[in-house]
């Protein structure tokens, strides 16, 4: 009776286990979308389902990643006006791991952070540009900072994918872009192929990797304030506002200025537009999860 009581204890513990691990699994098993139309990175995303597979909450980002056997493919929705702001003038990350470990070994970097913009919006020096009413233009002042993008940064990429690499005729095969419609929305696309940091194409066995992404934006920085009291414009560039409080802090008290000492919360002008929530500038973003290849 002995025995068997033992074995039947082996056997509960067996089972328990193998639960375990099924549970375990399950939370890393989903797998990227397969890309059965053919994209093209034009930052129109009309590929790619709509609604975009992920949101995420904090960042307020929308976005989807996918593959076929060849490339990985990362299209993008973004209508917050500080994401929006962050990623023009300070650049956007996606990075990858594919040993699933998390450290991040490679990175596409695009669109690069433009260090004179940010220079200038550290100094609230960025004039906003108006449409033929006369009003901020947010939409011309942003397509016109993203018309020199056709540069990324590529790290961790087989050689010789190392450094900045032009977007325009890249015999690699790696592409971007971001466009605006006519309400403001930013769209971003980028198709980077397996062969450039991974292996020339995907195979069934590679429904069993398990790797690691980040998409990652960097926090602006603040600011500087005025002599003499200063009006509070720190958002000047592109006369963009972001209205609403989000999920990610308050915005910047205007009317004393930046001199002031005040904390970043209440409103400011900027561009003859008031703008609420701006400290969502000066916070980073990042998303980061586990996932698996898709093969059909």
């Amino acid at each position: 009776m002995t025995e068997i009581k033992k074995a039947l204890i082996k056997t509960i513990h067996a089972l328990f286990v193998l639960v375990l691990f099924c549970s375990c699994s399950h939370k890393i098993s989903d797998a990227l979308d397969w890309q059965s139309n053919k994209v093209t990175a034009d930052g129109k995303i009309q590929e790619w389902p709509d609604p975009l597979r992920f949101y995420d909450e904090k960042s307020k980002l929308n976005y989807s990643i996918s593959n076929d056997r060849q490339n990985l493919y990362l299209g993008m929705k973004i209508s917050d006006e500080a994401l929006k702001i962050k990623i023009i003038r300070g650049g956007l990350e996606f990075r990858i791991d594919t040993s699933g470990k998390k450290l991040f070994p490679i990175a596409f970097i695009f669109p690069i952070a433009n260090e004179i913009v940010i220079e200038k919006h550290s100094r609230s020096e960025i004039p906003p540009a108006r449409n033929h009413e006369g009003r901020p233009d947010r939409t011309a002042a942003n397509q016109k900072m993203l018309n020199s993008a056709e540069e990324a940064q590529l790290v961790g990429f087989k050689p010789p994918l190392e450094g900045t690499q032009s977007l325009i005729g890249n015999t690699a095969g790696i592409s971007a872009a971001v466009s605006f419609d006519d309400m403001g929305t930013m769209y971003y696309e980028a198709i980077i192929p397996f062969k450039t940091f991974y292996k020339n194409e995907l195979t069934d066995a590679d429904t069993n990797t398990v790797f690691s992404y980040e998409i990652k934006v960097k926090a602006l920085p603040a600011p500087q304030a005025r002599e003499g009291g200063g009006s509070g414009r720190g958002m000047e560039g592109g006369g963009m506002s972001h209205g609403g409080g989000g999920g990610m802090g308050g915005g910047h008290r205007g009317g004393g200025g930046m001199g002031g000492g005040g904390a970043h919360q209440g409103q400011h002008r900027s561009g003859g537009e008031t703008v609420s929530g701006d400290s969502d500038l000066y916070v980073a973003n990042s998303i980061t999860k586990k996932i698996r290849f898709s093969i059909k």
